[in-house]
This record gives structure tokens, C-alpha cells and sequence, in this order.
């Protein structure tokens, strides 16, 4: 049987890569991901989300790599529904007392505790994020005091959205409390800032993905779209980004490929894998 995918892992972002924002997966991706698998190769998803909120959008797909979520906190088996590893917040106490500092100097802000099972939104529920409801995830308003015992239940993602005004100071707020020492911080979209815990990345659960027995000496193809996929198309063996992706992630990929909404995974396997094919022949 012709397997010209085989031990190949193709490791797709959600949002602007495998999906249009707001959309779904599209008919020509979704054949293409059937594809890619029935020659061999294991596809997975790199993203931010939870694999519950995944869930909704990936449904049906024959995912059987290793997937990363959280922005690279968590490493995940998605057909058996098994955690392989986990990068919690570490520093403690000092993330609760910086989410309360950010309550008090961004009332306007959502701001979201993210554990393993819950988002938990602990600003002002008129402050929520507009793409809540149409998420496919349970989340919950909390006050910042049930989620507090970190030691309990760690925190794997601390998540802000508010203007990029509001957020260039959020970032000169937990410098001045010594969050980077403690974490990553990034911008996933203009209004969207993010902190895991230093090292982790979906580069880094790339690289991690790489020392499992199951997938010594395969190759790994990334596609991404944002900032927070930089570093997972830089460690990719072929880094892809989406035509309409920034200048920093077009620098940090090794091929620039179609817009989103013209079916990137179908194009990548007609355009980049059938040329290797033909290239091997």
C-alpha cells in the first residue's frame, strides 16, 4: 500500500491556519487531513485552547498525533483522552496577587484562570470576551478566591483581553511584579494577552513531542498563523504559514502558503508534499 506519509506528523494551529476565524473547518481541509492520514502520516492540532473547546471545532477529524493546548501547557493523547504532560504556573502565591492587581488596574479587562478542566473568568461578567458564547467549552465566573489554591489546583494559563493600550501597560504591570521570571508572556491576538510558564510554547511541546519512543525519527510539519507559532514553525522540520500571516511569522516559516480560506492543509499536500513526492521519484 502507497504510504508516502508515513512517519510524518502534521501539527496544525486552530484559528487563521486550520480554520478562518469565527468558521469551521472547511470540506477541502477536512478531505486533505483524510488524506494525509490514509498515506500515513498522524495529524494533531497546536493551540491555545482546551481540548474541550477544541473539540467542537475538530470533531470528526482522525487526529492521532500527540496535540498541544494551553499554548503548549499541555500535551495531550487525543485518542485516548490522556494528558501526557503539563507545564503549570509556577511562583505560587504571586499569581493570584498579580490577578488581583490586574482587577483592580483593568476594570474593563476578561481575565481568565485557566486549570485542567476549567476556564474560570474572575473579572466582571460584562467584561466577557464576545467569543464566549460561541466557543464550545464550558467556562465559569468565579471570584478570584476559589481559585486561589494554587497548590491544589494549578494554573496552566493566565489570559487578559483588553485594548492594546490597556495591555502595553499590563506588561509594564507584571514586570513590576516579577511575572517574567516566572512566565512567558505573549500576544496570541492584538487583544489577546497570554502567560504559561517560561519554556513552554508550542515550539517547546514540538520538541517534546520528538523524545516520545512512538515518534523517534519523524519528521514534523507545523502550520501556523500568530506570534505564538513562531518558535513551533522555527522547530517544525517545515515550518508553514498561512498566506495572510505577519511579517514575523512569515520570517520564522520555511514555506509562506495560501490563505485560510482557500484550504492551507489541501494546498500544503499539493503544493509542498507532492513536490517532494515527485522530487523522490
Amino acid at each position: 500500500m502507497n504510504q508516502p506519509f508515513a512517519h510524518t506528523i502534521l501539527l496544525s494551529d486552530l484559528d487563521g491556519t486550520l480554520i478562518p476565524r469565527g468558521g469551521c473547518v472547511s470540506e477541502g481541509n477536512r478531505a486533505a487531513v483524510e488524506r494525509f492520514v490514509a498515506g500515513g502520516g498522524r495529524f494533531g492540532v497546536a493551540t491555545g485552547r482546551t481540548p474541550e473547546a477544541a473539540g467542537g471545532y475538530v470533531s470528526g477529524l482522525p487526529i492521532g498525533a500527540p496535540s498541544v493546548f494551553f499554548n503548549g501547557a499541555m500535551l495531550y493523547d487525543w485518542a485516548e483522552k490522556r494528558v501526557l504532560a503539563e507545564r503549570p504556573l509556577p511562583g505560587g502565591d504571586a499569581w493570584p496577587r498579580f490577578a488581583e492587581r490586574c482587577l483592580a488596574k483593568f476594570p474593563e479587562a476578561c481575565i481568565e484562570v485557566y486549570t485542567a478542566t476549567d476556564c474560570n473568568i474572575v473579572s466582571n461578567p460584562e467584561n466577557d470576551d464576545p467569543r464566549l458564547p460561541h466557543e464550545y467549552y464550558r467556562y465559569r465566573h468565579v471570584a478570584l478566591e476559589e481559585v486561589s489554591d494554587i497548590a491544589q489546583t494549578p494554573w496552566l494559563k493566565f489570559f487578559v483581553r483588553d485594548t492594546p493600550e490597556h495591555l502595553r501597560q499590563l506588561e509594564r504591570e507584571a514586570a513590576e511584579a516579577g511575572i517574567p521570571e516566572l512566565a512567558h508572556g505573549f500576544y496570541s491576538e492584538v487583544e489577546y494577552y497570554e502567560f504559561v510558564a517560561q519554556g513552554t510554547s508550542k515550539g517547546a511541546m514540538l520538541e517534546a513531542i520528538r523524545t516520545l519512543p512512538e515518534y523517534q525519527g519523524w519528521r514534523i510539519i507545523a502550520l501556523g498563523d500568530e506570534r505564538n507559532d513562531v518558535e513551533m514553525l522555527r522547530n517544525a522540520d517545515i515550518g508553514i504559514c498561512a498566506g495572510g500571516a505577519r511579517a514575523e511569522v512569515r520570517a520564522a516559516a520555511d514555506v509562506v502558503g495560501c490563505p485560510v480560506e482557500d484550504d492551507l492543509v489541501a494546498w500544503v499536500l499539493d503544493h509542498v508534499l507532492a513536490d517532494e513526492a515527485v522530487a523522490r521519484h
